[in-house]
């Protein structure tokens, strides 16, 4: 990156239309494993462990989503990617969201948004904030959590998850979790946390694809929805019924085949 910090990279398939996946707060890029393989038989996909996370460097600054950001256009740069579509998931889709407000939309083809509302925090006209963190105290408590990181992952996973998912993956996502120093998540959901993106979402004119999981442990339907109809024309909603804020894992089969079906020109 442009202030020295090494990223992990994978590049998987040859051919299709070029897609990067951005995974979310204390996962990494492993947590497509059930997705980066299957969209590779029709896309070249490109997926990272953002700084802090994974196998990427874990510098003492740059906790702001805006630094994410700029961290997503070095890798498009390094990896000289034209025009490619952007996947995110929960902070995934913030990122997404300041780089299209630090960069403009004319270098990116298509958005795909996975089960983030536009702001965490509750305010006054906005009611539908994360159900875990949406204000000063409760950012506390999750930065508290975080301090036992074994027990945190555990219960982030069944916050996530409603439908099952095989033992090897929990183990996986327990595993990249783990990989993360709390200090670093504490100081990073602090900015995510606060950040209101509605006036953002209202600018995008890309074709665009919100899923989220009807029985998501981390936003109300309706916060989720919000992000569709602030986009507005351009944007097409899909809800997995049953499905939490990890459906990727819940459901692969039917996302991989939605959003393959969505980036196909």
């Amino acid at each position: 990156t442009n202030d020295g910090v090494k990223l992990a990279y994978e590049i998987h398939g040859s051919s299709g239309p070029d897609v990067v996946l951005i995974h979310g707060w204390s996962g990494s890029s492993k947590y497509f494993a059930l997705n980066a393989a299957e969209l590779a038989k029709t896309c070249r996909v490109v997926t990272y462990d953002l700084r802090f996370h994974g196998e990427s460097d874990k510098p003492e600054w740059g906790f702001h989503v805006a630094r994410l950001a700029a961290d997503l256009k070095d890798l498009i740069l390094h990896l000289n990617l034209q025009r490619p579509a952007l996947l995110g998931t929960s902070l995934g889709c913030a990122i997404i969201w300041s780089y299209i407000e630090l960069y403009g939309q004319a270098n990116i083809s298509k958005l795909v948004f996975v089960d983030q509302a536009p702001s965490q925090w509750i305010m006054p006209d906005w009611p539908y904030g994360s159900k875990g963190i949406y204000d000063a105290p409760s950012l506390a408590n999750i930065q508290k959590a975080v301090l036992d990181l074994d027990s945190f992952a555990d219960g982030n996973a069944e916050c996530c998850l409603t439908k099952p998912v095989k033992v090897d993956v929990m183990k996986l996502l327990k595993n990249e979790t783990l990989l993360c120093q709390p200090a670093h998540l504490g100081a990073l959901m602090a900015d995510h946390a606060q950040l209101d993106w509605r006036p953002i979402l209202k600018r995008i004119t890309l074709p665009s694809l919100n899923l989220y999981g009807t029985e998501s442990g981390c936003f109300p339907v309706e916060g989720l929805q919000a992000v569709g109809s602030l986009i507005g024309a351009s944007c097409t909603s899909v809800a997995f019924e049953g499905c939490n804020h990890w459906l990727y894992l819940e459901e692969p089969a039917r996302f991989n085949e939605t959003v393959n079906t969505f980036l196909q020109p």
